[in-house]
């Protein structure tokens, strides 16, 4: 099977980018995967997400040369932290291929890159290193920007043949049907990228509390609706 590497990306904060992408790794470890999510935050919130020791060496330490140790949250599921290292100097100044060449030999079905918003060295390093992408908004105007941010550079870089992914979607995070914006994003998405795939992760208290106690999705509740939204996703990435 060919090594999927995922890029969860959004140029604005609180989108819900870090759920999407602890709660899909968590979804696809259930499947039998073997999942590392890889967190380019230096607040290293999808290594607390899922339990683990959010100060613990990762990925900065990858970056480096050095060969840390991913913790296990879950059967199939493993993540590196992030951290403060990742603002230093030498991360800043790698090459943004460096992050892809060390990622491929690892043994992993699944890579997930958990990249930080408005740190654009970061984003870049994930999205590179990825063959597809998820970029992330709510209804927020600035959220949508920001996406469409993330979406022109993905178009040119693909344009430009440069190395990246060359698939990429619109993830509507934290969707209520309900609230009069939410029913607008979806049109106001398709009718700025007609071309781009739209999947919907529903809101869904399941994967709040998720998040807020540090269990993984799936041992959290795996019959959830934010759990069968993920599902959709997975699809998507593993069968398009």
């Amino acid at each position: 099977m060919t090594q999927q590497r995922i890029a969860i990306a959004a140029r604005k904060g609180g989108v819900g980018k870090t759920t999407i992408a602890c709660g899909l790794a968590s979804v696809m470890a259930n499947q039998g995967k073997q999942v590392l999510v890889i967190d380019l935050d230096p607040q290293s919130n999808a290594a607390y997400v899922l339990g683990t020791n959010p100060t613990a060496p990762g990925t900065a330490n990858l970056l480096s040369g050095e060969s840390p140790e991913p913790l296990k949250a879950a059967p199939g599921l493993y993540v590196l932290p992030g951290g403060s290292d990742l603002v230093g100097y030498s991360i800043q100044s790698l090459d943004p291929e460096d992050l892809a060449d060390v990622v491929k030999p690892l043994p992993y079905d699944v890579v997930i890159f958990d990249c930080p918003p408005g740190v654009e060295y970061l984003e870049r390093l994930g999205v590179v290193a990825a063959n597809s992408t998820l970029v992330c908004t709510d209804a927020h105007p600035l959220a949508v920007m920001g996406a469409g941010r993330v979406l022109n550079e993905l178009s040119l870089r693909k344009q430009k043949e440069r190395r990246g992914p060359q698939r990429w979607a619109i993830a509507l995070s934290r969707i209520d049907l309900r609230r009069s914006m939410d029913q607008a994003l979806d049109k106001q998405l398709a009718e700025a990228y007609p071309d781009i795939p739209r999947l919907m992760i529903r809101q869904d208290a399941s994967l709040a509390w998720a998040s807020a106690e540090r269990i993984p999705l799936m041992d959290y509740e795996a019959s959830c609706r934010g759990a069968k939204d993920l599902e959709k996703v997975a699809e998507w990435i593993l069968n398009g």
